[in-house]
């Protein structure tokens, strides 16, 4: 078989001299064909060419959206994925194969003995066939085609019985088999998604089914009414739920396997005008790990931090709206804490992580273990550091902060929309001021930006009037370009993939300790705040917008309470030389 650089030297596509160069820049484990479309010295039409002429095969330019998924389903994942083949569609008893290498003799006769058809290889770019594989073996694929079989199924048991019978109809135990099929199809989707939460939501004439995706709901797929109460009910009994129950609120908790890794479910239910509404909270049991340095922190962040929970006792408290990261920064902290000379225990509703060594008490106030008894009995546990999972009335919050006062080092959560807040709600919950003061060792506001897609990322000029919001006294040139994500198959054509935190921590100093006690306003705590070095939840965003991680837009509409306008000193110039996050 002929090598490919001589294929494309006798195409008359590239020089002798061209090759050469492009081989020798190459580096080592890439492909040359890879490499020199990388490279732009190569078209994919013409590299595709060459590899049917150095192959004696057809060459196929694979549109996944055309490929019939039956046909393609027909190899197993497994190997179809291993050995980098896709089956395209059959012909006269022939199927034919795409591979990136047709001259895999062990494959083709394998492919044979699994299909039952004659094999027809041709050839196909690597990046073709894993965009093919994607799409048919895509849990959300499987899902839609299980519903479709359903339908088929139903229709055809209609046209054979001959009765006139109203389709929407169908015995739970005709479906059974579909539906456990179709809900595990919804489950592994999420997982494989990298899905927060999935939403199932009864609607006339579908349930909706939607993933939270980067802090974004995405509909994934629609399921008909008929169907909808066996969904239902199946994902009840996995999470040991009443299923004759549709009147009240109910909770539980499942677990799947996705990769040999189980993911736990916590399931939430709550009964609506259209029927029985589910939101099933993903809590990936066996990969998560917490730590300080996986936090995401910028480096003086990170020293702040440290700096704070190391004392032996007082307050520390984690800010933000729901979804914004708060219960990843505990576990890290409680994970930091966590050693055989400290006692640890939490109180959280639900408990979402096993943390091993730390005495986690899940909160119920049926049996009169809400927030505030709860504290009261860890109290006489000889605790060292306690954990609540939200401060959410007076008795909580009054109660905390004695325990900080006593000393024990108090760890917890409230709902503002900046660190300098939690002073404004202690005080709005009920605690003294000169309490608040004597307590509190600092505050941390934190948000969960989306990071821009690293496949279709592109420059862009800036939006001068959000720059302008966000940044008044133009500490960052307005010259330097900014990134956003056109859009591509990996990001969904979102633009966005995956998230990265932003913290702003307020740092308690002898005079802000003086400025709580005398209950001087919030705008004033905040300037004091600035002044003894806090960055702003914008400023911080817009570290990160420069540095080309995530956009100006998504900056302002996730920071947009905060565009105060400050007389800090300018934490950005025009350079992108600022600290690496590890996220």
């Amino acid at each position: 078989m002929r090598r490919l650089g001589d294929v494309l030297i006798e195409q008359n596509v590239m020089s002798a001299e061209s090759l050469d160069a492009a081989f020798a820049s190459k580096p080592r484990g890439v492909l040359l064909g890879d490499w020199l479309v990388s490279q732009k010295l190569l078209s994919t039409l013409q590299l595709g060419r060459a590899l049917a002429e150095q192959f004696a095969v057809p060459y196929i330019d694979i549109d996944a959206t055309a490929v019939d998924a039956q046909i393609a389903r027909l190899l197993p994942e497994d190997f179809a994925r291993t050995r980098q083949s896709g089956a395209i569609k059959v012909e006269n008893r022939q199927l034919i194969l795409a591979m990136v290498a047709p001259d895999d003799i062990e494959t083709i006769a394998e492919a044979e003995l699994m299909t039952g058809y004659q094999i027809k290889p041709a050839v196909a770019l690597a990046e073709d066939i894993e965009a093919l594989n994607c799409r048919v073996y895509d849990d959300r694929s499987v899902a839609r085609q299980t519903i479709v079989d359903m339908k088929l199924a139903e229709l055809r048991e209609l046209q054979a019985s001959g009765d006139d019978v109203n389709p929407s109809i169908v015995s739970v135990d005709q479906e059974d088999a579909p539906v456990v099929r179709l809900v595990q199809a919804i489950l592994s989707g999420a997982a494989t998604a990298g899905a927060s939460d999935v939403h199932l939501e009864p609607f006339k004439p579908e349930m909706r089914v939607r993933y939270r995706v980067d802090g974004e709901l995405q509909q994934v797929m629609t399921i008909p009414n008929h169907i909808e109460e066996s969904v239902i009910s199946r994902i009840k009994v996995m999470a040991d739920m009443d299923t004759t129950e549709n009147r009240r609120p109910q909770d539980g908790h499942l677990n799947v396997y996705e990769n040999g890794k189980r993911v736990g479910f916590r399931v939430s239910g709550i009964p609506t005008v259209d029927g029985q509404k589910l939101v099933l909270r993903l809590l990936d049991e066996g990969g998560k790990t917490f730590s300080l340095d996986g936090l995401g922190m910028m480096p003086r962040n990170l020293a702040s931090l440290r700096e704070m929970i190391d004392k032996p006792h007082g307050m520390f408290v984690v800010t933000g709206p729901t979804g914004s990261g708060k219960s990843t920064t505990l576990y890290a902290v409680l994970q930091h804490l966590n050693g055989d000379d400290r006692n640890i225990v939490t109180v959280e509703d639900p408990v979402e992580y096993r943390l091993p060594g730390i005495n986690q008490v899940q909160s119920d106030s049926e049996f009169g273990m809400g927030f505030a008894n709860a504290l009261k009995y860890i109290m006489r546990q000889d605790p060292d550091v306690i954990m609540v999972g939200e401060i959410r009335d007076s008795e909580t919050a009054t109660t905390a902060v004695q325990a900080a006062l006593t000393g024990h080092l108090m760890i917890s959560t409230l709902h503002t929309n900046d660190a300098v807040g939690a002073v404004q709600r202690l005080s709005d919950l009920g605690v003294d001021n000169f309490k608040i003061a004597g307590s509190l060792l600092g505050s941390v506001a934190q948000r969960l930006l989306r990071r821009v897609c690293e496949n279709c990322k592109m420059p862009v000029a800036p939006n001068r009037n959000l720059l302008d919001a966000l940044d008044p006294d133009e500490t960052i040139s307005r010259s330097v370009d900014f990134f956003r994500g056109e859009g591509c198959k990996k990001c969904l054509g979102t633009g966005f993939s995956g998230r990265l935190p932003i913290f702003e921590i307020m740092p308690i100093t002898p005079e802000i300790t003086m400025a709580i006690e005398s209950g001087v306003p919030h705008s004033k705590l905040y300037e004091m705040s600035i002044a003894a070095g806090m960055v702003g939840l914008a400023n911080a965003g817009l570290e990160q917008a420069v540095a080309g991680r995530t956009s100006l837009e998504e900056v302002y509409f996730k920071t947009s309470g905060d565009r105060r306008r400050t007389e800090s000193k300018p934490i950005i110039g025009g350079s992108r030389e600022i600290d690496t996050v590890c996220v």
